[in-house]
């Protein structure tokens, strides 16, 4: 019996061959496998009972790491073949194969582990030890199929050793195949002079035992290091990278260390243990670093080692501080030239390789909400992953994301490909970052979009990408997608609904009515949606600097609220927000955060995003972790001319510049307000299925980054027979929106036709 076979999915870079090799042999099947394109083809010759045998393993068993979607057979010629062999990969054509999935980066396996520390092993203590079954993979890749001429490890020639384990055991056909003797090697620039291997690791670890920082060389770029037991240096990364507050992330090497010093629940665990190996958020310590590592946060990003080089270091010296290598607001450095021709400040030494990356690629980071693992920044070890969607879309579309923490998506066929976090495309480095990876994810996946989806703001750089891609290809006019309807759209793409009440809290948005929204109950039906309610209108002044200034925001919202008297630049405010100088209509949640932080002398900057909301959750948290009843504030609703529900802002900062005057504790106000937002939530919800029928409600904006208002909501939803869902897969920030954007597109163009 003879047969041709194609297997589809994550089937290269990860020993699939291999393994189809090995299978053929133990069954005494002929024949040959090899990657063609972004499938695996294989000729399969045997005695019936044998081949179907084969075919049952192929559906049953898969290596480490692969994912089979479909496997397709079809009969073949007679045809006699000497054993089982694999063969140079070729290219499918993708309407055969359809769009290929290629794998992520892969950390380092337990048996490679093994080996790091193996006296008897030829590989102990190499720093880029990997095998068919884990290392560098989207990283480092050039073009499809996934072989080493195709990657940048063909700058590298195999030692006789390396060749010859190339065709047997554990890293047969394993194209990141390297040693001590080839491949990458460990260098240490410091002080002007450059040490190799291990002399190289050794004076690394001792510069990080003594307060050092060191550039590391990670798979998708360079990282900052350091101890996270010593003040002076936490503050030197500090001004090395131009970051006052924001936390850092913190690697241990192993699980064990990280149990010691956060409590780590069962869905956590899995998290920190996944292929991707993100920095997972846990309950912040009581103790054991400085102070300078978390900052205000009451969480403590920890993850593991995907690398041999990271699982050394951390080995040597403990947990260490391992944060992207870049400068505030600049794109991470993954190029060496850019770090070792810099005399750079704070820096005491470069420990890198001569791998070239390809792609880079921050850390993923993620949590869990309500028991459900949630992506908070989708990079490393996730992209390029498709998410899976329910329905096929008919032509290929490319969706632009937001300007803020910018991310593309190419969706083909039911596969959205997300691309990486880029940062903000206003930084010119960070769009041109931007371009460079959406021309590669297009030549790799051999995707050509035939339609264009950006968000509705004119202004955004996004948007004038969009519309300039669309005239030099001769495409329709982009479709332009109202910012808090993509949201909305990202958690219906996600959980495979076709109507929901998006309940979409975040900083700014364009709103159809070109206002600046930003707290939204919108009633999706298939691709449309009603804006059913919202947060009531703040005439606001600064422009971009309410944002950043709490004060100013805080004082907005006095006036708002009938007050004569606010900070010390209230008059001026007054005067503006008169004679509408510079404002602008708000109705953004993100902005009442800031306001209630402010007039409660919490925080009065956003030194980074978010700052001032997390304050003020923290303030909530304290209050509730210390069994304080939470003072009783309330939001107002009422009917606007258009028939929509309004929270009265003003009335509600009245309420609760009131309860600050009577010396309420701040605390308990910030846990007030708190549960008055999802009260309000709970209320306007149950407002909308009444009157429309729809029980399902999707919480999606950067606001719902707020653990203690996401439970909230979810239980007080819950509880009241809503079925409620947020973004798991994607970001609810604007990390997510591309996906809302395609899905949204694609279901336009169902409907045209």
């Amino acid at each position: 019996m003879n047969v041709f076979i194609t297997v589809s999915g994550i089937v290269q870079g990860v020993g699939y061959r291999p393994f189809v090799a090995g299978l053929a042999q133990r069954l005494d099947i002929s024949g040959s496998v090899r990657n063609s394109g972004g499938i695996v083809e294989i000729a399969a010759c045997g005695e019936k009972q044998r081949v179907e045998e084969f075919l049952h393993s192929l559906h049953t068993e898969a290596p480490d790491g692969a994912l089979v979607t479909e496997i397709r057979t079809a009969p073949m010629p007679e045809q006699h073949f000497d054993g089982f062999s694999i063969l140079k990969s070729g290219w499918a054509a993708q309407n055969e194969a359809g769009t290929p999935m290629i794998p992520p980066d892969l950390p380092m396996c337990d048996e490679c582990r093994k080996e790091l520390y193996s006296p008897e092993n030829r590989r102990r203590g190499y720093p880029f030890i990997s095998c068919a079954s884990c290392g560098p993979r989207f990283s480092i890749l050039n073009a499809l199929p996934y072989d080493r001429e195709n990657t940048t490890m063909k700058d590298f020639a195999m030692c006789p050793d390396c060749e010859r384990e190339y065709t047997s055991g554990r890293r047969r056909h394993a194209q990141t195949i390297s040693c001590h003797s080839c491949g990458p090697q460990l260098r240490l620039l410091t002080g002007g002079i450059t040490l190799e291997k291990q002399e190289a690791l050794e004076r690394a670890v001792a510069l990080l035992k003594g307060g050092a920082v060191l550039a590391v060389k990670g798979v998708g770029g360079y990282q900052f290091v350091c101890s996270p037991c010593l003040e002076d240096t936490v503050e030197r990364l500090r001004l090395l990278k131009g970051r006052e507050k924001k936390p850092f992330a913190v690697m241990f090497p192993d699980l064990n260390g990280i149990r010691k010093m956060c409590g780590v629940n069962q869905e956590e665990e899995a998290m920190l243990l996944s292929a991707a190996r993100p920095i997972v958020l846990l309950s912040k310590p009581s103790g054991g670093f400085c102070s300078g590592v978390c900052g205000e946060s009451r969480f403590l990003g920890a993850f593991l080692p995907c690398t041999g080089l990271h699982q050394l270091l951390t080995d040597a010296c403990g947990p260490l501080i391992v944060t992207s290598g870049n400068f505030t607001s600049e794109p991470m450095i993954y190029k060496d030239d850019e770090l070792l021709r810099s005399d750079i400040p704070y820096l005491s030494g470069i420990l890198y390789n001569t791998r070239r990356i390809v792609t880079p690629l921050d850390d993923s980071v993620g949590r869990v909400a309500c028991s459900v693992p949630q992506i908070l920044r989708r990079s490393r070890g996730y992209v390029p992953l498709p998410v899976l969607l329910e329905r096929r879309a008919e032509h290929p579309v490319l969706a632009m994301g937001g300007d803020l923490k910018s991310c593309f998506c190419l969706l083909s066929g039911d596969r959205a490909y997300l691309s990486q976090y880029f940062g903000d495309v206003e930084n010119y480095r960070v769009y041109e970052n931007y371009k460079i990876g959406l021309k590669r994810m297009e030549q790799l996946l051999r995707i050509s979009p035939r339609r264009i989806a950006c968000d509705l703001h004119p202004g955004y750089q996004s948007h004038a990408l969009a519309q300039r891609i669309a005239r030099d290809f001769g495409l329709e006019s982009p479709v332009l997608i109202q910012h808090h309807h993509a949201h909305a759209a990202s958690v219906m793409a996600e959980h495979r609904l076709d109507g929901c009440i998006g309940v979409i809290f975040d900083g700014t948005g364009y709103g159809t009515d070109k206002t600046v929204w930003g707290g939204e109950f919108l009633l999706c039906r298939g691709s449309d949606f009603e804006r059913r309610a919202h947060l009531s209108r703040v005439l606001l002044c600064g422009g971009d600097a309410a944002a950043k200034n709490a004060v100013l925001t805080s004082d907005c919202y006095r006036f708002a609220a009938g007050e004569e008297s606010g900070s010390e630049r209230f008059p001026f405010v007054r005067a503006a927000l008169r004679h509408q100088v510079n404002t602008q209509e708000s109705s953004s949640a993100g902005r009442l955060f800031d306001a209630v932080c402010a007039i409660l002398g919490i925080k009065e900057e956003n030194s980074y995003e978010g700052e001032c909301a997390v304050a003020l959750e923290n303030a909530a948290a304290a209050a509730e972790e210390a069994g304080e009843e939470p003072v009783p504030l309330h939001f107002s609703l009422s009917r606007n001319p258009a028939g929509e529900l309004e929270a009265d802002q003003a009335d509600f900062i009245r309420r609760l510049l009131q309860a600050a005057a009577k010396g309420e504790d701040r605390n308990r106000i910030a846990l007030g307000f708190h549960r008055a937002l999802a009260e309000m939530i709970l209320t306007v919800c149950r407002s909308i299925r009444e009157e429309s029928g729809e029980s399902r409600v999707a919480l999606s904006g950067g606001v719902f980054a707020n653990l203690l208002l996401l439970r909230d909501c979810h239980g007080r939803l819950a509880a009241d027979g809503f079925q409620v869902y947020f973004n798991s897969a994607v970001p609810s920030n604007d990390g997510g929106i591309c996906l809302g954007q395609a899905w949204l597109c694609a279901q336009t163009e169902s409907i045209r036709r």
